[in-house]
């Protein structure tokens, strides 16, 4: 263990200048990689009086977006830009610069770090590393891996500690992405962060490498294409429970879909078994993004809601690669929420790749 001094330096100068800095506006220059655009949001396919039984969003999401991804219109997407920092310490999760911090890491900030070796002295390096997807394996997948595309060829880069991922080795390996240097206590003369959050034709140029390196992975391998595939969440991350599940896996399966319960897998095998899949169905969470990069060209995700969480991260990602996207609403149970079968049986007929 050994005192995290800059920590303590940086409270020192947030007490000088009375309030709290972000780290952004500590940069001595940046430039923009994609500018802001706007981009045309067509409708989801959903049944009529679905959103009735909607009780409840996402706390991640707000009603005013949400209803644009549901009924279509304009959307405005900000700007990807890199910033360069001057004389940033690393310690853990955490940066700081004079009066500025900023977690790209998960855990929590401790008055003695947890690293007790030297510091790194660095004279540049790119953080490949940010909170989302350092906290949640959905904004790993959406967002940290293709951040990894963006640092020139050959450049620096460093990660920090993140949430735990059991299919993080497996997927980077399918996807030539090897992980950065883990590093947890460092001074850099000049750290290249990114604001990259938006759904742009950047980020859409990089979603379209990444997947284009999954077919690649696996080309040539003895494989079929499934009819569909229902994605099970299982006990991970925030219960969100299908009360009769059973009932729905039985009706997918005599429909010819492959149920897939990713906790059971590797990352090889999920990305296999999803593979070119024309539809991909699966319970509102982190999990569907295993889909992100398997789910066939033009094919559709329909994806269950439970009706006091409403979100639709995945459609913003759907949207941008044209491909199709489905919702139906459960309806409320004493130990979850159930999914009316003929909902599932209605939509299908809705999908044009089912």
């Amino acid at each position: 263990m050994r005192l995290n001094t800059p920590y303590l330096k940086w409270g020192i100068r947030r007490l000088v200048a009375r309030h709290a800095k972000d780290l952004l506006s500590q940069a001595s220059h940046s430039w923009e990689i994609c500018p802001a655009e706007k981009a045309e949001v067509p409708p989801a396919i959903y049944l009529d009086g679905s959103m009735d039984r909607v009780t409840g969003i996402s706390p991640w999401c707000d009603w005013e977006r949400q209803w644009l991804l549901v009924k279509g219109g304009q959307a405005e997407h900000a700007a990807t830009r890199a910033y360069m920092i001057k004389d940033v310490d690393l310690r853990d999760a955490f940066l700081y610069c004079g009066a500025a911090k900023a977690q790209p890491g998960f855990g929590a900030e401790r008055l003695f770090a947890n690293q007790a070796g030297h510091v790194q002295k660095l004279k540049s390096a790119h953080m490949m590393s940010q909170w989302a997807g350092s906290h949640y394996f959905g904004s790993y997948m959406r967002d940290e891996l293709p951040l990894g595309l963006l640092p020139p060829e050959g450049a620096p880069c460093i990660t920090v500690t993140t949430n735990a991922y059991e299919h993080e080795a497996g997927y980077r390996k399918i996807l030539s992405l090897p992980r950065p240097p883990l590093t947890a206590a460092a001074r850099i003369s000049e750290l290249t962060v990114y604001s990259d959050f938006s759904q742009n034709s950047s980020k859409e140029a990089r979603y379209r490498e990444l997947r284009r390196r999954v077919q690649d992975y696996f080309k040539g391998s003895d494989r079929s294409t499934p009819t569909g595939v229902y994605l099970k969440r299982g006990a991970t991350g925030e219960q969100r429970v299908v009360a009769n599940e059973a009932a729905l896996e039985q009706l997918l399966t005599k429909l010819g879909f492959d149920i897939v319960e990713p906790v059971k897998l590797t990352a090889e095998e999920i990305a296999q078994r999803l593979l070119n899949a024309p539809v991909i169905i699966g319970v509102e969470g982190s999990h569907l993004a295993h889909t992100m990069y398997t789910l066939a060209d033009s094919g559709t995700l329909v994806v269950i809601q439970p009706p006091d969480r409403f979100a639709l991260p995945y459609k913003e990602f759907a949207d941008r690669l044209e491909l199709g996207f489905a919702f139906v609403v459960g309806h409320p149970a004493e130990d979850g929420f159930t999914v009316d079968l003929d909902d599932i049986k209605r939509i299908l007929d809705l999908v044009p790749c089912a």
